[in-house]
């Protein structure tokens, strides 16, 4: 008797253990966003493959989501999006205000399943918050995630959004065209692929 009540305080603790985490981590040049939009001149594109963060999940995920809830945190550096036109890359700074706030961030709140996983590979309904210029959005956005091997993920997904959402006027810009001065669209389409790994040891 006094053995087994020598024992119960390791099984009752061991009962309480959180669940085993893996953390994938953000790898450099492990990934790639594009920016995309149009103006009454032309389309526009900005590129990055500076993509930064997490996600610590259970090992048995993305195939299943019944173990610790996942959680997904990314940032962009503002200053690493490249048009290929230092005038462009020069308003985007300072409509997206960078100096004050010098990254885009995200995170995941919910991860809804999206039909049954198949060869490592999920599909989701992502609810998340998003920060751009200091304002957060709540969006919902389509997203899958593979299960590469045992080590690495990669997630992708595509969302579009608003300028005027995240407190930006579409630009303006003092260039003549048909009916007046080039003016930016207010939708923009991020597309990403991103491939945390987890860290070697």
């Amino acid at each position: 008797m006094k053995s087994i009540g020598l024992l119960l305080p390791f099984l009752f603790g061991a009962a309480t253990l959180p669940a085993e985490v893996v953390r994938y981590e953000a790898q450099p040049g492990g990934g790639h966003m594009t920016l995309e939009g149009k103006s009454t001149a032309h389309e526009w594109k900005v590129e990055t493959t500076a993509i930064g963060g997490f996600v610590e999940a259970d090992p048995t995920f993305p195939e299943s989501l019944s173990g610790a809830k996942p959680k997904v945190e990314v940032s962009i550096p503002v200053r690493q999006l490249k048009s290929g036109k230092k005038t462009m890359d020069t308003r985007l700074l300072s409509e997206l205000k960078q100096p004050t706030y010098p990254k885009i961030e995200y995170r995941v709140l919910e991860l809804k399943p999206k039909g049954t996983p198949a060869g490592g590979k999920a599909e989701f309904d992502a609810t998340g918050a998003m920060t751009i210029t200091g304002v957060t959005r709540t969006n919902n956005m389509p997203v899958t995630i593979e299960r590469v091997d045992k080590t690495k993920l990669k997630v992708s997904g595509v969302i579009q959004i608003k300028m005027s959402e995240f407190g930006i006027p579409p630009p303006t810009f003092d260039v003549p065209v048909l009916g007046g001065l080039m003016k930016t669209d207010d939708n923009v389409k991020i597309s990403f692929e991103w491939s945390p790994e987890v860290e070697k040891k």
